[in-house]
């Protein structure tokens, strides 16, 4: 675990770790207005979806912490990250322009976190 990492890389691995298993736990409380939001965006199984979502954000996050198949675990999360684009923060679709804004923002920043864990796969490959 981390034996083969920097100390830069640990810290790295860490903050995304946290950034998926903070808003995983955070989310709990609002399952209903997620199962809410698939269902308002006619996503067929929402209860499927947003079960596998959280199930994908504990086990990357938790993969990603600990250094435990990390090519997998980051891989499921950059495969929760891109449809969490399309799926919730399609800004592109949205009319009222705070709404697209804000929507627009998390997409850009859901770029750069699979940006993040790319460089996570990189260096687990090493």
């Amino acid at each position: 675990m981390h034996a083969d990492h920097s100390l830069l890389e640990i810290i790295a691995y860490v903050c995304i770790a946290f950034l998926f298993l903070y808003r995983g736990v955070d989310s709990l409380r609002d399952i209903q207005m997620h199962l809410d939001n698939m269902k308002f965006h006619n996503i067929p199984f929402p209860k499927i979806f947003v079960i596998l979502g959280f199930i994908s954000m504990f086990l990357g996050g938790l993969s990603v912490l600990f250094d435990y198949y990390v090519v997998y675990g980051a891989s499921l999360l950059i495969l929760f990250v891109v449809l969490a684009n399309f799926l919730y923060h399609h800004f592109w679709s949205m009319e009222e322009p705070m709404r697209k804004r804000t929507h627009l923002w998390i997409f850009c920043n859901n770029i750069g976190v699979t940006g993040g864990l790319l460089m996570v796969i990189a260096t687990s490959l090493d």
